[in-house]
């Protein structure tokens, strides 16, 4: 008869902040510094240079700004606390978003339509997912 063999995997232990309202308010931070450098970034670009590729796909730029910092932002959170990934990191994408949206409206004066807002909500909530995935597993 074979005999069953039962391996248990030893993998160090490293000390975790377990504090998963601290790590989703760092995450949350680190996407906002990351959105802000990257703007200055364009903006200062746009200003020095007389590339209208910027100027006209400023838009689609920074929705990748956007998408790219919520995921930077998810790994950084899920990977404080190697666990939770996709709560952790939907979590920093819904308040991202929530962040994003009261700040367009205090400067922007504009409408928003509830297909915009549910748009914005499953993006930032399916870039922190992926973001906090990844973030586990590193």
């Amino acid at each position: 008869m074979a005999k069953i063999s039962r391996r248990i995997k030893n993998y160090p232990q490293t000390s975790r902040n377990t504090n998963i309202s601290m790590a989703i308010f760092k995450g949350v931070a680190f996407s906002i510094a990351i959105s802000l450098i990257s703007a200055v970034f364009l903006s200062i670009i746009s200003l020095l240079s007389d590339n209208k590729f910027i100027d006209n796909y400023i838009e689609y730029i920074m929705v990748a700004v956007t998408m790219t910092s919520i995921f930077a932002g998810s790994v950084f959170a899920t990977k404080q606390i190697a666990a939770k990934g996709l709560f952790i990191g939907c979590t920093v994408g819904i308040i991202y978003v929530l962040f994003s949206i009261g700040v367009g409206l205090e400067l922007g004066h504009e409408q928003i339509s509830v297909l915009m807002l549910v748009n914005k909500f499953a993006a930032g909530s399916l870039a922190g997912a992926l973001g906090g995935f990844i973030g586990v597993n590193l």
